[in-house]
């Protein structure tokens, strides 16, 4: 503990000569801490103070490896590698030593290793044999084998470093610079940091503790909020209140959670103090790093670097990839050719592309985004001959060519925020090519995996905002900071204290008598008293607050502040006077205009029948949700590819006649194999060959087992197979596309229509409805049907290999098992066939008329009739409108 030496207050710190001190800090946060608290006692009686050096520890181990390095015979290694470096190596150890386990997490092991290697030596760890665990044993394996790496490497990780900076100092090799070591923000001292300490005493330095006594807080609560979200509502509240009456105080909310609330923390504090964290009346700070990964600049480099990387390994790339890559821009011909660059995304969802050659992508480009398809000629041209294997350095030039010939960070002007996110990205590709002695040569692919890797294992967060008053932290960040006022949420039970979690590679005795951090519950309640003191000594003010209830577990107070006054706060009671809401129900559109073209075939009809307001937005708007990208095992290509098989055979077979003929000679099998792999041709380019094999097996069993039904109906010809019609209603003109019709031997129709699915094809629910559903059968029947071929039997057909179905309606007998009469469905009883088409007709025109008129009434008969509806958020079906009484 930093008790044991003596405190130096701020104002004699900023008295002694400035040159033979230094400060320690436990991180930079800290040292920015101190050195805005010595700036703060500049005033017109002093305009000029000489700094001493602040720096973390971290620093200073880094400044004592390079003032090692000047002296022979160190014994330093000429490189060290990094945290990311480092972690790389356990993992090829792990992996290595554990082949067997495949069930093993290497990443995890790798990051859990890490530490245990750097808490045995932090805290001087002994391990007695009868103590050992298995798990133990095998890690003391990982380790010899790590270190026997690095040695055989020439390289040290920062733990073996300190060692070496650590005996330097004791043995005498390494003389201090300075005569005054001033501590400050360490809270506790680890057995190594200690001695290391003790030898710098033994040179003669004199060790001080910062003196960080503050008064405690003078008014201190406790609120009790129903759940999470309430609890930071009411901070969100108590916060917008403090600086309304004082616009120039500083206040600080401290969350226990604060990157899991994050996004609540966010939505709260707009609601509350304004429209932003800048674009507000009150600007705030929250103190959360993200993954470098996850800023957008650089989820855009990485993109671009992925595409490169499929294109010059694979010949093709996945359109997921490309869609990322076009959709986050920050490339030549950003803004202006943006919604070119989304159309190609939409062409390739729509189109069900899984792959996408070099040569497609660029007439793409060519004709939607001119302007970056000539970056990418540029970009091609440079990486066509830099594709070999090659250490990370060589690769950290290339990417930065490349990512430059494609126009990257965009050719706008960049705020505050993207400028520091891409002084970030360039530094992290240095970082990265400074791995180069612990990775060796590497290929394309996996470097640009590595790269991502190391970003998205990169936490960033741009500089706060100077002009904020309010800051929003994490416990560890509030630690010795001075606010005005404080609130402190999330302090329940299992956070403060922690529940322990100990190193699982460490016996849990050996940590326990070394009284490591996280490994017993008399630790954490320790640090978890030191925490509270320091949250009290942050402010004149303090609130202290939890929830009761998370879901539907129960909460506890921490016993920290259980016994501490409740404040009464009404959540309800609003900050400023607000508009009320005026709502307006409008649920009709302006009339369709003559010549405008709709586009959706029967689906219009269908979409007004299940949801009005759906088919005004889907058709009239022109809106809809953007199918997901295809994958190669998508049951609508397997649909595509069955239906096409199935118009092939019938454009080959004039009728039921020439299919006994040939059935009878023994040609029918012949004819449906080149049929599917015609269609197998067409459809199946991006299965593999086992996929595909297997593809066509199943279709020629279904299709087998299908001639076999149609060889057992009366005699038909047919007439139409995938013909297109029009139908118009006024200024509504639709075009319609049918499977197939045949004609039956009396003259009169039947329309099929192929489902490739397992689902249930029975249409009676559909059908008997007063709005009816799935009408495409129906429609052709009752409106595009003339008087001389009439139709008479609606047939869905279910085409899978467990069974062939038959469903629908039919009117007399044409050998189509499966099929029912009118009077055998409840809601049709008493009705004839010419009645019901008649019936159909007026109703299918009503759904005309509807959308025509503009009709958009946000209602639906059924709740599954929008189960599938691709513009679900215009539906707002969580609002609640107010009624008229």
């Amino acid at each position: 503990m930093t008790a044991q030496f003596e405190t130096v207050s701020l104002d004699r710190l900023s008295q002694q000569d400035s040159g033979s001190v230094l400060v320690l800090t436990v991180n930079n946060r800290h040292a920015r801490r101190i050195l805005a608290e010595l700036s703060a006692g500049l005033n017109d009686t002093r305009r000029v103070m000489a700094i001493p050096d602040i720096v973390p520890l971290s620093g200073w181990l880094a400044r004592a490896a390079d003032q090692l390095s000047f002296i022979p015979d160190s014994g330093l290694a000429s490189h060290t590698v990094d945290a990311f470096g480092a972690q790389f190596l356990w993992q090829r150890v792990i992996a290595d030593e554990e082949s067997d386990h495949v069930l093993l997490d290497v990443a995890q092991a790798a990051r859990l290793a890490a530490q245990a290697d750097h808490l045995l030596d932090e805290w001087q760890i002994s391990v007695p044999s009868e103590v050992e665990t298995v798990e133990f044993q095998r890690f003391r394996t990982w380790r010899d084998r790590y270190r026997q790496m690095l040695a055989g490497m020439d390289l040290e990780d920062g733990n073996l470093a300190y060692e070496r900076i650590h005996a330097a100092v004791h043995h005498g090799l390494l003389r201090m610079p300075f005569s005054t070591l001033v501590l400050a923000g360490f809270n506790e001292l680890s057995p190594r940091f200690s001695s290391l300490l003790d030898a710098m005493r033994e040179q003669g330095i004199q060790v001080f503790a910062l003196d960080a006594t503050a008064p405690v807080a003078a008014l201190v609560g406790r609120v009790v909020a129903p759940d999470p979200d309430s609890e930071w509502r009411m901070a969100a509240r108590w916060a917008a209140e403090k600086l309304s009456q004082d616009p120039e105080g500083r206040y600080a909310i401290v969350a226990a959670r604060l990157e899991a609330d994050v996004v609540l923390a966010h939505r709260s504090l707009r609601n509350a103090l304004g429209t932003g964290a800048h674009g507000g009346p009150y600007a705030y700070n929250i103190a959360v790093a993200r993954p470098l990964s996850d800023w957008p600049l650089v989820r855009a480099a990485l993109a671009w670097l992925r595409i490169v990387a499929q294109f010059a390994q694979r010949k093709y790339c996945e359109p997921v990839d490309l869609g990322q890559a076009l959709l986050a821009g920050a490339c030549a011909g950003e803004r202006h050719e943006a919604s070119g660059r989304a159309t190609m995304d939409a062409h390739w969802r729509k189109q069900a592309k899984v792959k996408v050659s070099p040569d497609e992508f660029a007439e793409l480009l060519d004709g939607h985004a001119p302007v970056l398809g000539a970056a990418w000629k540029g970009c091609v041209t440079i990486w066509l001959d830099q594709t070999a294997a090659a250490d990370v350095d060589t690769w950290t030039r290339r990417f930065r060519s490349w990512l430059q010939a494609l126009g990257f960070p965009g050719q706008g002007s960049l705020d505050s925020h993207a400028y520091q996110v891409v002084e970030a990205f360039d530094g992290l590709l240095d970082r990265f090519g400074r791995q180069a002695p612990v990775v060796g040569m590497t290929g394309l692919s996996a470097a640009v995996t590595m790269l991502t890797r190391l970003a998205r294992e990169t936490p960033f967060q741009p500089q706060r905002d100077p002009s904020a008053r309010l800051d929003v932290l994490g416990f560890l960040e509030s630690e010795g900071g001075r606010w005005d006022g404080v609130w402190v949420l999330g302090l329940t039970d299992n956070v403060l204290p922690a529940a322990p979690k100990p190193n699982p590679f460490i016996p849990l005795a050996a940590l326990r008598k070394a009284n490591a951090p996280r490994a017993t519950p008399e630790r954490e309640l320790h640090w978890a008293s030191s925490m509270y003191d320091a949250l009290l000594a942050c402010a004149s003010e303090v609130i202290l607050s939890h929830a009761q209830h998370e879901g539907e577990s129960e909460l506890r107070p921490s016993p920290c502040v259980a016994g501490l006054p409740v404040i009464e706060m009404d959540l309800r009671t609003p900050l400023q006077t607000r508009s009320v809401l005026e709502c307006v129900l409008d649920e009709k559109g302006p009339p369709l205009q003559a010549g405008r073209a709709t586009r959706g075939g029967i689906g219009v009809i269908d979409t007004q029948a299940r949801n009005p307001l759906w088919a005004f937005v889907k058709y009239r708007l022109g809106a809809s949700q953007l199918p997901d990208y295809a994958d190669v095992a998508d049951q609508n290509a397997r649909g595509v590819f069955l239906h096409r098989a199935v118009e092939l055979v019938w454009r080959l077979i004039p009728g039921q006649q020439g299919l006994r003929v040939l059935h009878a000679e023994g040609r029918l099998d012949t004819l449906l194999g080149e049929a599917v792999q015609q269609a197998a041709d067409e459809c199946l380019q991006d299965y593999g060959p086992a996929l595909h094999a297997l593809e066509t097996e199943r279709a020629m069993k279904i299709l087998r087992e299908w001639m076999a039904v149609e060889l057992t109906r009366t005699e038909f010809t047919i007439r139409d197979v995938e013909q297109s019609y029009q139908w118009s209603h006024g200024p509504l003109e639709l075009n319609l596309r049918l499977d197939r019709i045949d004609q039956l031997h009396d003259g009169r129709l039947a329309v099929i229509d192929y489902k490739a699915g397992d689902s249930n094809i029975d249409p009676r629910s559909d059908w008997m409805r007063q709005r009816p559903v799935g009408l495409q059968l129906p429609f052709y029947a009752s409106v595009l049907a003339g008087e001389d071929n009439a139709v008479a039997a609606l047939v869905l057909v279910g085409l899978h290999a467990r069974e062939i179905k038959l469903k629908g309606l039919v009117d007399g007998d044409y050998g189509l098992e499966g099929l029912s009469s009118v009077n055998e469905w409840p809601a049709f009883a008493g009705h004839s066939w010419e009645s019901l088409m008649g019936e159909w007709r007026r109703t299918i025109e009503s759904l005309a008329q509807e959308y025509v008129a503009g009709l958009a009434r946000n209602e639906s008969l059924r709740p599954d009739d929008i189960k599938y509806c691709d513009v679900l958020p215009f539906l707002r079906l969580n609002e609640e409108y107010p009624h008229a009484d």
